[in-house]
């Protein structure tokens, strides 16, 4: 509920400010259950996409977050999570995968962190989340310099599937060769 009032009340003001366009959003799945998939430059961006996405995003956020205990009530409120960077997170990949199965969306970015360089970055995990839940990824790119007023665009590309990897069995490397792949398809939107 607190998601969908703070997505209308920041939408107006963010798309005014970020003069922002919307493309692709015919590529928006009707089925829920599908992971949102972005490049990942400024702090802001995952409101970007929460807003230029209608459904529902259950968004990772690095775990440094929920340490103020205003900003992680917050936070689980409009249905983030935490995750560890930088290790496996057993934690935050059962709640992805429970989220997933139960139809629910979230939101990746498959850099890891913030990348405010041309260096192609990925982690295995948006690929292994994807594979074991068997879902599909909405590759989505920000295009934007994040100046007040001046023109940003969000493209939402087409559906990924990985479905010819569902039965196939992969190792840590094979993943982030996947992942690579897919932050590939972002750049290219």
């Amino acid at each position: 509920m607190l998601y969908k009032i703070v997505k209308s009340l920041l939408k107006p003001f963010l798309f005014l400010i970020y003069n922002i366009k919307v493309e692709g959003k015919e590529n928006i799945p009707v089925k829920e259950g599908y992971i949102v998939c972005g490049n990942h430059t400024r702090a802001i961006d995952p409101i970007l996409l929460a807003i230029a996405i209608p459904p529902q995003i259950h968004f990772m956020a690095k775990v440094e977050l929920f340490k103020n205990f205003a900003f992680r009530k917050l936070l689980y409120a409009v249905g983030a999570y935490p995750i560890k960077r930088g290790e496996a997170d057993i934690k935050s990949i059962k709640t992805s995968l429970r989220y997933l199965k139960e139809d629910k969306n979230i939101g990746i970015f498959p850099e890891g962190t913030r990348n405010k360089t041309d260096e192609l970055r990925a982690e295995p995990g948006i690929s292994m989340l994807s594979i074991r839940a068997q879902k599909d990824i909405l590759p989505v790119s920000i295009k934007s310099d994040y100046k007040f007023f001046h023109r940003s665009k969000i493209i939402i590309g087409e559906i990924i599937s990985l479905d010819d990897y569902y039965d196939k069995k992969l190792k840590n490397n094979d993943y982030t060769d996947i992942s690579i792949e897919i932050m590939k398809k972002i750049r290219s939107l």
